[in-house]
């Protein structure tokens, strides 16, 4: 079970106009342990950042001018200049009736919280953006996002039923070992998977370490479930072989 201490080290934006407002989440964000937060106080700003830095959550107000948090959240869904594509939106609202929910669902939002928010409310919806994540789909036209299609409906002609445009589904399972290897990537601790592999350090046992590593990441965002399992014996199995043998037997003569 996740906890929200493991995330800590993620990077958040928070768009809302009113300053003090901000600075509330901010403070919650801060006690949680969080640092590395971002305010915001339009959406303009906010998606300049998004297109320039890696961001693992945004957090956005509705009511907003002149851009609310629906067109937000959608131009971020099929925003192709966003760095971060698979970045969760989790919107704050003091208006959660069941028509903002359906329009959240629309625009690609993930997690909704209510105004307002209490400490112990907010830790539990940010668990839930960064430990559940919805399932995640990709369609021909350049949405990214959560599944909109809530309901195996065949009689549904909302916008891009899979009957009549393509999805990629990306399952919660490939899609936290996406954003977790996104994140590293973004502070360093990561190789880009799309680079050459480094130079090994001159100690062996690093070097073998530092392949299992590198292999169980790139197995795990790939999908190969095998060699994510096979990764952490390399290396067991290369300290085993590099054992040092006893002395030679001599021969015997027949």
């Amino acid at each position: 079970m996740p906890k929200l201490t493991d995330f800590i080290a993620r990077t958040i934006i928070i768009v809302d106009d009113s300053p003090r407002f901000r600075r509330f989440v901010a403070g919650m964000l801060t006690e949680f342990g969080f640092r590395n937060i971002h305010e915001f106080s339009g959406t303009e700003q906010a998606f300049e950042f998004l297109t320039r830095q890696h961001v693992d959550l945004v957090m956005s107000d509705l009511g907003m001018e002149p851009m609310d948090g629906f067109a937000f959240a959608d131009r971020i869904r099929h925003g192709g200049a966003v760095v971060n594509r698979m970045v969760p939106v989790l919107l704050m609202t003091g208006h959660a009736s069941r028509q903002n929910v359906q329009k959240a669902v629309m625009a690609g939002i993930d997690e909704i919280a209510v105004k307002p928010m209490s400490s112990s409310y907010l830790a539990e919806r940010l668990l839930t953006v960064f430990g559940r994540p919805r399932v995640y789909v990709k369609t021909g036209s350049g949405y990214f996002g959560p599944d909109r299609r809530r309901r195996n409906d065949p009689a549904y002609r909302g916008p891009e039923r899979r009957s009549g445009q393509p999805a990629e589904i990306v399952s919660e399972e490939r899609l936290l070992a996406l954003r977790e290897a996104a994140s590293l990537r973004s502070r360093g601790l990561l190789p880009d998977a799309s680079q050459d592999t480094p130079p090994l350090p001159e100690n062996p046992g690093f070097s073998i370490t530092h392949i299992g590593f590198r292999h169980k990441t790139n197995a795990a965002v790939y999908g190969d479930l095998v060699g994510e399992r096979a990764a952490p014996v390399i290396p067991v199995v290369v300290k085993r072989s590099r054992r040092p043998r006893g002395p030679a037997q001599p021969s015997r003569d027949r």
